[in-house]
């Protein structure tokens, strides 16, 4: 197996070795691309390639050049000495999408397409297959995000898309509601205040069925999800004090995992459930550790900062990312799985939650130092950042969907 492995990332370089290279090497460099599409420039298509380049700047690989129509693609091809080109073909009805390394002479994308009836559902597709064809990495153009927002009145779960567009009130209920957790693609996880103490509910997006997973005295709070081992970490008080707890996926308490009288609390798994990093002050001010989903090798690995909260494990279980303080003013930190290391990769961003993108890549924070609250998306890599929702409501308490 491990032989195939390594003939298949041999492949993979042959194919497009220069770019994979240049955009992989630490991610901080960008491939020019420009898109010319053979198209009648009606809505649809001009909704599409639109999205399209965004999409493809979103990603943080690609700076797009130029995005436009054409008639004769040969004659125009001849006109760029870009990188790339991005170009469609037809196919039997179909529609080929092709990216061409220019400096290479050879294509090193190629798929076929039968569009779909939303444009910007086609543009996203495509962008993620390109994505990840280049990369290795997933897309992000086709995920969704869960947030709180008082845009109605009453705290309520949101939805929007990565991009900003179609934002979607999801609860309508008549009590406060907190903290989302994506379950799957169609539920989530949240905290209801309803009755007077928080709970643990499941919610189904399609059916908008509510199952009470977690309702112990005290609190319960903290949810976070191990999709390889169908277990909950959780933070529940009803010792008296809050601890984490490993629950399976219909809440029942298989093992507590700490025993400290201070504060234990913000679980967030590895990727592949075997360890769960925290926050706690059992060392004095809050800061972050690991252990493994027993409770036991305690580490901890934040010393940069005297106040440390948040942390959030990374899809691909190479980072961990956490929220300091630094000069009175909160920024995200990188610690290295793999190495141990630390860095700070943003500072003064006035973040309060954080949340990431399935491709490790990017991450969504709550903007809090300005009222009203908004959430932003932030490149650990190129250290961009842009704001996903309005200044016209508080937005808070991110949860980034799976891929």
């Amino acid at each position: 197996m491990k032989r195939i492995f390594i003939l298949f990332l041999l492949l993979t370089q042959i194919s497009y070795g220069r770019v994979f290279i240049k955009i992989t090497k630490n991610f901080t460099e960008k491939a020019e691309i420009v898109i010319l599409l053979k198209k009648k420039p009606d809505i649809y298509w001009r909704k599409f390639i639109k999205t399209l380049a965004q999409d493809l700047e979103y990603s943080g690989f690609f700076t797009v050049n130029e995005a436009r129509f054409i008639k004769n693609l040969e004659g125009e091809k001849k006109k760029y000495s870009t990188e790339l080109l991005l170009y469609n073909l037809s196919e039997n009805g179909r529609i080929k999408f092709v990216i061409e390394d220019i400096l290479d002479n050879k294509r090193i994308f190629e798929d076929i397409f039968t569009p779909l009836s939303n444009p910007r559902e086609f543009a996203h597709l495509l962008n993620d297959k390109i994505v990840f064809a280049l990369t290795g990495k997933p897309g992000i153009a086709s995920t969704k995000i869960l947030f709180v927002s008082d845009k109605d009145g009453s705290h309520q779960i949101y939805s929007i898309d990565y991009d900003g567009e179609n934002i979607r009130k999801i609860t309508n209920e008549k009590y406060h509601l907190a903290f989302p957790r994506w379950f799957s693609k169609n539920s989530f996880l949240f905290i209801s205040y309803k009755g007077g103490w928080p709970k643990i509910v499941k919610y189904s997006i399609s059916t908008g069925k509510k199952e009470i997973l977690l309702a112990h005295p005290g609190l319960n709070a903290c949810p976070s999800i191990s999709i390889s081992t169908k277990e909950i970490a959780a933070v529940l008080s009803k010792s008296g004090n809050p601890e984490i707890y490993i629950t399976d996926f219909y809440g029942n308490i298989k093992k507590r995992l700490t025993y400290y009288r201070g504060i234990d609390s913000s679980p967030s798994f590895s990727p592949d459930g075997k360890n769960i990093c925290f926050v706690s002050d059992r060392q004095g001010s809050a800061q972050i550790f690991i252990m493994d989903k027993d409770g036991y090798r305690v580490k901890r690995i934040s010393y940069i900062s005297s106040y440390s909260t948040c942390p959030r494990w990374s899809p691909d279980g190479n980072f961990i990312a956490y929220i300091i303080l630094k000069r009175k003013k909160f920024g995200i930190a990188i610690y290295e799985v793999p190495t141990g290391k630390t860095k700070i990769v943003g500072e003064n961003l006035g973040c309060e939650e954080i949340s990431w993108a399935p491709d490790s890549r990017h991450i969504v924070y709550t903007k809090s130092d300005k009222f009203p609250s908004t959430l932003w998306i932030f490149d650990i890599y190129t250290k961009e950042k842009r704001r996903l929702t309005e200044s016209k409501y508080n937005a808070f308490s991110p949860s980034w969907s799976y891929n």
